[in-house]
């Protein structure tokens, strides 16, 4: 089962399962594949991922500074 998000209710995705995605789209790409389509495709959900993961990593750090605010001197 998918955690989600408590505030917005929506499923979070895997960061380990994400990175490993981005990168096969990143050698789907340096490979030089030429369908347009399919490297649009492509694109769209390595920059939605990356998006992602940005709110993530945005969230790990705000919990590292509650958690260091919480117990610090």
């Amino acid at each position: 089962m998918a955690m989600t998000d408590k505030k917005t209710k929506k499923p979070q995705l895997d960061v380990g399962k994400s990175f490993t995605e981005i990168e096969a789209i990143a050698e789907w790409f340096e490979k030089g594949e030429s369908d347009l389509d399919e490297g649009l495709k492509k694109y769209e959900r390595a920059m939605e991922l990356a998006a992602v993961l940005r709110d993530r990593l945005e969230q790990a750090e705000n919990k590292i500074t509650e958690i260091q605010k919480k117990h610090s001197n």
